[in-house]
């Protein structure tokens, strides 16, 4: 039972960073623009697979959020290449969007982190409450980096 708990929370894991990768908006040169619904939807499935994890099963919950840090950096750092690669084709104003949503995006980043840091440390004591503050913390990284991949108001313009 715990392998595929944990089976099927990194396979959704896995493909909530993938879904963040799929297509491009038009207007917004070379920076991906996930599925919405997709990745609600997947973003759901992840924490409602992960918030299951007993403190039992802590050392499975860890790894797992592990990997998804790992991926959600990489997802970042390829997001600040694409913003780099499109810099000259954006207007002014869609600079300085990207430049503060990234910007929201890797402060929301480094919360995660800090909450990850006290998963890792939690107790049986204070496990549910560990793994709440994580998930909130998730859904505001989630939320941050919705705001980078959305269109920017120039998009109709171009």
């Amino acid at each position: 039972m715990r392998q595929s708990l944990l089976l099927a929370a990194t396979l959704m894991m896995v493909t909530t960073a993938t879904s963040w990768a799929q297509s491009t908006t038009e207007g917004t040169p070379n920076i991906k623009q996930p599925d919405q619904e997709n990745v609600s939807a997947q973003m759901r499935d992840t924490w409602e697979a992960f918030k299951n994890f007993s403190v039992e099963q802590k050392n499975e919950a860890v790894e797992m959020a592990r990997r998804a840090l790992a991926n959600l950096d990489e997802e970042i750092d390829e997001a600040q290449n694409e913003i780099d690669r499109g810099w000259q084709n954006l207007s002014q104003e869609a600079r300085l969007e990207k430049q503060e949503t990234l910007s929201e995006l890797k402060d929301e980043r480094e919360e995660l982190q800090a909450e990850y840091q006290e998963l890792q440390a939690a107790s049986a004591d204070n496990w549910e409450e560990a793994k709440q503050r994580f998930g909130s913390a998730w859904q505001s990284t989630k939320q941050a980096w919705r705001d980078l991949t959305a269109p920017s108001p120039d998009a109709d313009t171009q």
